[in-house]
């Protein structure tokens, strides 16, 4: 997120999740010159409108990352000559009707 930054001025919403996202991340790791940092700067709690743009931020890193998952595997078959199992295979194709 630090080069979109760099680019233009970033919303509102999405510095509090960036500043929360921190925070959370200095709580977890108990980095004590940056916690005492971010619990000046970061929000407590996210407003619910916050909080769906984060799920939305998730779930679309969730897909990009099983897409570059499935593209590298489809590749590694190429190169190898290797057949992916079937129940491999099926755990990367999204259900019917997406």
């Amino acid at each position: 997120m630090m080069p979109r930054t760099l680019e233009a001025p970033v919303p509102t919403e999405w510095v509090n999740i960036y500043t929360w996202c921190g925070l959370q991340y200095a709580k977890t790791f108990k980095h004590a010159g940056q916690l005492e940092a971010m619990v000046e700067i970061a929000p407590e709690k996210l407003s619910s409108y916050e909080e769906t743009l984060l799920k939305r931020l998730r779930i679309w890193i969730y897909d990009k990352r099983r897409k570059a998952l499935k593209e590298r595997l489809k590749a590694d078959t190429t190169k190898s000559g290797r057949k992916i199992s079937a129940t491999q295979q099926n755990l990367f194709d999204p259900p019917d009707g997406e």
